[in-house]
């Protein structure tokens, strides 16, 4: 028996190309289901995430499952880009994946979260057996280590996340009434990393109240119009600007007579506040180049991390290989889901 893996990442298959191999649940569930039909495949699993489709499979030595994908996949894509790895090379990147290495933004937490996901989903369909119940669990276990003796994983590497990190570092923001100007991608992230802080109290300032709609129904926030921002000022304890506008929507003249602290941090270019009101003592105000220095400094930090990361995942993958190649094709106990 061989564990087998087949998969395409941002690294190696452009995002036009990774935008066709998008699979649903109900596809992830036909295919998963469909490996039950054939005897030389003992375990299935399906990793689809923006940035990777993965199969992997626990299948008999001289049978080729390539075709079993083909079949699945009809785009011709999928062939150009794939990348092939089998036993304990796939224990290697599984591992490597699980431990945040292999994300787009190193050290990420959400693929941990995803292989859980994907782990539990591939148990409800009933196509994982004894050998990954113990591949997934050592890879789980590989990615708690990484976490609880790195750093990997600390400092935004986002501009919204760094945006919203920075806010929560001069202010008290899950307390704090905040404003978002702007209803595009940019204020949708942010609003989300708000959320992730159990911020309360969100309004959305902006033109167009249809856009700004589609986020209030995810924050239960309020909506500003534009037009009524300046007159609304002093009510906000912390301020995004995130849009397209070339004017400057917020000036020094209009918070020159505020009294309690404010925090402005401006995601646009060009610029939406006014750099003077830098010079008001009871405003901070931040910029992209901070965020972006802020986000330099976190990634250089993360990088330094790697070989101490590394280290970690070999140690692991080396249990793996004892396991699999001393008692791997006996029967384990199946231990319970992350």
């Amino acid at each position: 028996m061989n564990i087998v893996f087949q998969g395409v990442d941002f690294r190696n298959c452009p995002a036009a190309a990774r935008e066709k191999l998008v699979l649903d649940l109900r596809q992830q569930e036909d295919f998963l289901c469909h490996c039950r039909n054939f005897p030389q495949i003992s375990d299935a699993l399906i990793l689809n995430t923006c940035n990777r489709l993965e199969f992997y499979f626990y299948s008999k030595k001289h049978f080729d499952v390539s075709p079993v994908v083909d079949n699945f996949i009809s785009h011709n894509c999928w062939n150009e880009h794939k990348q092939v790895l089998k036993d304990l090379d796939v224990a290697g990147h599984l591992f490597k994946v699980a431990g945040g290495l292999e994300s787009q933004i190193i050290g990420e937490n959400e693929i941990f979260s995803q292989l859980k996901t994907a782990y539990i989903f591939a148990l409800k369909c009933d196509s994982v057996d004894y050998m990954f119940h113990h591949l997934l669990h050592g890879a789980f276990r590989a990615a708690k280590a990484v976490r609880t003796h790195t750093n990997i994983n600390t400092g935004a590497l986002s501009i919204a996340q760094a945006a919203v990190q920075l806010a929560a570092d001069n202010i008290a923001i899950d307390k704090a009434k905040v404003f978002v100007i702007g209803s595009g991608k940019n204020a949708e992230l942010v609003v989300k990393h708000l959320i992730r802080k159990k911020v309360q109290d969100i309004t959305i300032v902006a033109r167009n109240p249809d856009a700004a709609e589609q986020l209030i129904v995810k924050t239960t926030g309020k909506f500003l119009p534009l037009t009524n921002l300046a007159n609304n000022l002093s009510d906000a304890d912390v301020i995004f600007t995130a849009t397209a506008s070339q004017e400057t929507l917020i000036t020094a003249t209009q918070l020159e007579k505020r009294i309690k602290p404010l925090v402005l941090i401006d995601l646009s270019v060009p610029p939406n506040i006014d750099y003077c009101v830098k010079k008001l003592d009871t405003v901070k105000l931040f910029n992209i180049d901070s965020l972006n220095k802020i986000i330099s400094g976190n990634n250089l930090k993360r990088l330094a991390e790697v070989p101490k990361v590394q280290a970690i995942i070999d140690k692991h993958v080396q249990a793996f290989s004892k396991w699999f190649q001393g008692s791997g094709t006996k029967p384990a106990v199946m231990e319970e889901a992350c």
